[in-house]
């Protein structure tokens, strides 16, 4: 069995066209057993939380920061 990795990406104000390329990207990879962690760093934006809770990929990860943290803090939070 191959190993779990976790691939770890922050957003803030992408586009849903931005995000669906994104995420399908990493979701087609040949390899499978990951959990792919997308932090959503920016609280005001209603359209990312919605995008995001459209995906139903088991192996996605939602995290929503409170406010907005930045980048950096961002993926530290996910990892």
């Amino acid at each position: 069995m191959s190993e779990l990795i976790s691939i770890i990406m922050s957003v803030y104000n992408e586009t849903d066209s931005v995000l669906a390329l994104s995420v399908d990207s990493i979701l087609s990879q040949s390899y499978s057993n990951f959990e792919f962690i997308i932090v959503d760093d920016n609280p005001n934006n209603t359209q990312i939380r919605d995008f995001l809770k459209r995906q139903s990929d088991p192996r996605i990860v939602r995290i929503y920061n409170k406010e907005n943290r930045g980048l950096v803090y961002s993926l530290n939070k996910a990892l």
